[in-house]
């Protein structure tokens, strides 16, 4: 079902719901009219029969109204609580047809997007190899295409990690092994890693954390999480030709690392949907941020998995983004300071 079907799905299911509340409310105001309409017919009855008796009480017929009342109470209450409950069954559905209509979009979504990420450096995978094959470059030529080579499949290296990281950190079963990670020498290796792509976007990647600065956490997590957030940095920075910046400090609470880019930023009340899965930030021009969705939603479950809290905050579109990651200092180390 394509999201086109999908959204016709959810509209007939909103009508077909609608007339079913409509017909509902209709059945139960009938249904209150008419046991109106019998309970006053038994009580004129009654009424009538007690007043053709001599030494009938006034008080005896007052409780004919009394009991017409209560009767009348308690069908409304009864009719009440069916209507809540059907309303109630209906926002349930609805809901979970929405999600679902939701999720499907995101897929789509991100099979597209995905299918864009791989063409674009399989087609310049092709075009080296092409002219190497063909042309026979000069030395300094095959070099430079050599390494167009190694980068692009560096980038579907990267893509296809992502996509089995994605899927392993999906479960709630998800095992690390904890050890005493460098964060400045691992963060220095990932941006020299990511430099030639930061080369090809004109954006400059600088690394400020000092030696020693350590966390206890998952190499391979600490690993993703700085890779994604240097490489979504680089990806925001590009219009700009602008700047990533990371940084790292320590305090009483825990290690925390920044990264500061100066892309295209984003509305604050969009900095918890970041980090959903295929969730893609639009620049002011409505267009998308290249990529698959899936870089910060590791960045989140790689940190949830460690204990660490992780955090994006922007001065609006246009005025770049902070992204911090807090790991907190091993119970030894905590109980020392």
């Amino acid at each position: 079902m394509t999201v086109k079907d999908s959204r016709w799905a959810v509209r007939a299911t909103q009508i077909g719901f609608l007339v079913l509340l409509l017909a509902c409310s209709a059945q139960l105001a009938y249904w209150m009219a008419d046991e109106s309409r019998y309970t006053a017919t038994v009580r004129d009855e009654l009424r009538a029969a007690l007043e053709s008796q001599p030494g009938t009480s006034p008080a005896a017929l007052a409780q004919l109204d009394a009991d017409r009342f209560h009767r009348m109470n308690r069908y409304a209450w009864e009719g009440g609580f069916f209507l809540v409950v059907l309303v109630g069954a209906m926002g349930v559905v609805y809901a979970a047809l929405r999600e679902e209509n939701a999720l499907r979009r995101q897929q789509e979504d991100f099979l597209a997007s995905a299918s864009h990420e791989l063409k674009s450096p399989l087609a310049s995978l092709r075009l080296s190899a092409e002219t190497i094959a063909m042309r026979d470059p000069a030395p300094p030529r095959r070099a430079e295409l050599v390494q167009r080579l190694l980068s692009d499949l560096g980038r579907l290296d990267q893509m296809i990690a992502n996509m089995l990281d994605a899927s392993r950190l999906s479960r709630r079963d998800v095992r690390v092994s904890p050890e005493r990670v460098e964060l400045g020498s691992l963060v220095s290796a990932v941006a020299h890693e990511l430099r030639p792509l930061a080369d090809d976007c004109g954006v400059t990647v600088l690394v400020d954390v000092r030696d020693g600065l350590t966390v206890h956490a998952d190499r391979d997590g600490v690993r993703t999480i700085a890779l994604n957030l240097i490489h979504n940095g680089i990806k925001a920075s590009r219009a700009n030709a602008g700047t990533v910046s990371v940084s790292g400090s320590q305090d009483a609470q825990g290690v925390s690392m920044h990264v500061d880019d100066t892309g295209i930023g984003f509305e604050n009340s969009e900095s918890r949907r970041l980090f959903q899965k295929f969730y893609r930030l639009e620049s002011s021009g409505q267009e998308r941020v290249a990529g698959t969705g899936l870089g910060l939603y590791l960045v989140r479950r790689c940190a949830e998995v460690d204990g660490a809290d992780v955090s994006a905050a922007s001065d609006g579109p246009g005025r770049g983004a902070r992204f911090t990651v807090r790991w907190p200092l091993p119970a030894a180390v905590a109980n020392a300071s």
